[in-house]
């Protein structure tokens, strides 16, 4: 566990008790701090002897509240806590902020900071993989698996690498990144943000946190990531899978070309990452690349650590592959974006598709729907979907169901196709999140593989 330092004696209201919130509570016992612990589920949190009601408690004498990042801050509208947080006088603050109280009393380390609308997840399991392989300490917590106070610390010369949300960034107020990674913006979580500028400020503020000393890495190929990395200005290695650049990493004729100091050089053809396929995934590797660079690791070392990487699951995850027909999970793509990406990836595509939907559009998938033999459409969306790809894929298929959609895909797929789950929409119509929906298709395969077997 990471302890924070300085809060000895202080009382602090933890509201969310997810595993965020669990983590803080542990971390601020361990540092001598008074607890007090509320959720809206009130069942779950008078389960914890550190409960307090703070809907109905005096908020005197309270010195902070650590806000799980779920919970509403500003928009759509603010959660009560935050309101009587507010009414008090009390700080609202992230367990970002935590972590960054403990650091002082950390053995020396680097942090390394990942955001950006798609590809957060892998792009971080991949620099924590790269900074293993060259040798460093390497731990990965925030919004994928392991929530930062849970982290073991890492002995001298440890990376600690962290996925953060734009709530997390909303909450945050003090977090100093020394290398802060923007992948790219595009819409999402808009509600949540009061709409497009907020969510992009969201974002930049994982940069205003690192002060004008700290060192940035940023996709230009969308325009709003663009803007801030001009912004920025020396300060951001930019990064590009579109166009050669004068300074920076980007991807030429599939060649990953390091230009971040002086002459071109070329590190190696992407198309050898297997687990990194499309070029989303090869903005994840460019991103990683330079940051791994920035802290200073050989890049031999890193190029041979790319190669190396497992993958992660419910990104563009081969299950596996039944009569020559390879069937991917690609549960996270809960957007449109993150569905084009991986329609770009394949050239011969059934794909299976619906769920929650987002957006009633499916602007961006044109030039992957070119890739689609058919598509095999589940969940609310079904009607929409079928309507929007409507003289657009040569075969829509409203199967309903995710088991009903694999099998019908797996009937009509020939030897080197790919069934692709992307599906575009949030899951909670029929499952309980992205993950449980793929971890149902891999299960639904494998079935499928051992009565071929």
């Amino acid at each position: 566990m990471i302890v924070p330092a300085g809060y000895e004696g202080k009382k602090i209201a933890v509201f969310g008790l997810a595993r965020t919130g669990l983590a803080a509570i542990e971390a601020l016992k361990a540092a001598g701090t008074t607890v007090l612990a509320c959720d809206d589920n009130s069942d779950r949190a008078r389960t914890l002897p550190e409960y307090a009601d703070l809907q109905s408690a005096a908020w005197d004498g309270i010195d902070a509240l650590v806000l799980a990042p779920g919970v509403p801050l500003t928009h759509p509208k603010p959660h009560w806590v935050v309101e009587k947080a507010k009414a008090a006088g009390v700080s609202i603050i992230a367990d970002f902020d935590l972590f960054e109280a403990a650091r002082p009393t950390l053995a020396p380390h680097k942090l390394v900071a990942i955001t950006g609308t798609n590809g957060k997840s892998t792009t971080t399991a991949l620099m924590t993989h790269v900074a293993a392989a060259c040798g460093a300490p390497a731990a990965m917590g925030g919004n994928i698996g392991t929530a930062l106070m849970a982290l073991k610390p890492l002995t001298q010369g440890g990376v600690y690498v962290v996925e953060a949300s734009s709530y997390q960034l909303d909450l945050a107020r003090n977090f100093t990144a020394d290398v802060a990674i923007l992948l790219n913006i595009t819409p999402d979580h808009l509600d949540r943000h009061g709409g497009m500028a907020g969510y992009v400020a969201a974002k930049k503020r994982l940069f205003t946190l690192q002060g004008p000393d700290g060192r940035a890495v940023v996709g230009v190929d969308d325009a709003p990531s663009a803007r801030v990395a001009a912004e920025l200005g020396d300060r951001a290695v930019p990064v590009s899978v579109m166009k050669s650049l004068d300074r920076g990493v980007y991807v030429e004729g599939g060649q990953l070309i390091d230009a971040m100091e002086g002459a071109p050089v070329a590190v190696g053809s992407l198309g050898d990452l297997s687990r990194l396929r499309g070029a989303h995934n090869w903005q994840n590797a460019a991103a990683t690349y330079a940051a791994a660079r920035i802290l200073g690791f050989d890049r031999a070392a890193i190029w041979a650590a790319l190669k190396s990487f497992p993958g992660l699951a419910h990104r563009q995850e081969q299950v596996a592959v039944i009569g020559g027909v390879a069937f991917v999970n690609d549960s996270k793509a809960t957007n449109v974006d993150a569905a084009a990406r991986a329609l770009d990836a394949f050239p011969r595509i059934h794909w299976i598709a619906g769920g929650q939907a987002k957006e009633d559009s499916l602007a961006g998938l044109e030039a992957g729907l070119a890739h689609v033999r058919a598509a095999y459409l589940i969940g609310d969306a079904a009607d929409l979907f079928a309507r929007l790809l409507e003289g657009k894929v040569a075969e829509i298929h409203k199967d309903g169901t995710l088991d009903r959609a694999i099998a019908h895909a797996a009937s009509k797929a020939a030897s080197g196709d790919v069934v692709l789950l992307s599906p575009a929409c949030a899951s909670f119509d029929q499952f309980t999140s992205f993950e449980h929906r793929g971890d149902v298709f891999r299960t639904l395969v494998k079935s499928m593989q051992g009565a071929a077997a």
